[in-house]
């Protein structure tokens, strides 16, 4: 607690990405034992939402942006990209706040390996062995759920305009508390989600265990607005539980590096 009490007396808004660094790591010094979570997992589809500015004609542009184009983001440094992910494809609508009619672009991955995540603020701790018995005592348990509260509320403050700095504190804790060679990212809470993970990926991770499978300009319509297409979209699986309806334009055909457009009227992604 007197560690926690120190950085939090600390004004972070002035320091440099070094100087952050720096206070990180004597905080972790201080508290000489702390717990990092990490998981091996492949994932069935990855998906990304962009907003629609302007036409897209090369596939690296559903990959991380290139240095010198790449702001500070929740896990990276300005000029240090990674490619941002969600494991549901509603998550980055609730981020970008994407209304209905807006046109956006909707990327689908696909996970050929496993990934290697650190976990920040892990849902599940493993507090027993494989035969039941506990590994930590009160005291300890303790002291890990102040530490998760801690990692919550620090990575994951809501960052807007006049607070931008806030990213410099969650992406120090990428590269200095949860880092580690061995892994391909880190997966963590939305903000705007909460219950719902989003997924920062390195750039070789994310081009040598990644594939882009789908790709389309769509635009999110409400589910009584449905016109063109209303008796497929009585027929979805989901139809009885769904709000919304995703409605393409237009699906990217992928060849080399370009992208050709061809128009489209599918209604098959709801949520």
């Amino acid at each position: 607690m007197q560690s926690i009490e120190k950085w939090r007396n600390l004004d972070l808004r002035k320091k440099t990405d070094d100087e952050i660094d720096s206070e990180l790591s004597e905080f972790l010094n201080s508290l000489k034992v702390y717990p990092v979570s990490r998981t091996s997992k492949s994932f069935f589809e990855l998906w990304r939402v962009r907003k629609f500015n302007y036409l897209f004609k090369d596939i690296s542009e559903f990959w991380e942006p290139p240095s010198s184009l790449a702001p500070m983001g929740r896990c990276n440094a300005k000029g240090s990209p990674v490619l941002y992910v969600s494991e549901e494809l509603n998550t980055p609508f609730e981020e970008l706040n994407i209304g209905f009619g807006e046109q956006f672009y909707a990327i689908k991955y696909e996970c050929l390996e496993n990934l290697n995540l650190k976990n920040i603020v892990p849902k599940e701790f493993e507090s027993k062995d494989q035969d039941g018995n506990f590994l930590y005592n009160k005291e300890s348990m303790l002291s890990y759920q102040i530490l998760r509260e801690f990692v919550r509320s620090e990575f994951l403050k809501p960052v807007g305009k006049g607070t931008e700095y806030l990213h410099r504190i969650s992406a120090s804790m990428c590269r200095v508390w949860f880092q580690g060679d061995d892994s391909d990212g880190w997966s963590y809470p939305s903000v705007q989600s909460p219950l719902e993970k989003n997924i920062a990926i390195k750039p070789i991770s994310a081009k040598s265990k990644l594939k882009i499978v789908d790709v389309r300009i769509a635009r999110l319509v409400p589910k009584d607005a449905v016109i063109n297409h209303k008796d497929k979209f009585v027929e979805h699986p989901f139809y009885s539980i769904a709000k919304v309806a995703i409605e393409t334009d237009f699906i990217g055909k992928l060849s080399d590096n370009t992208i050709n457009w061809v128009p489209s009227n599918d209604l098959g992604w709801v949520y």
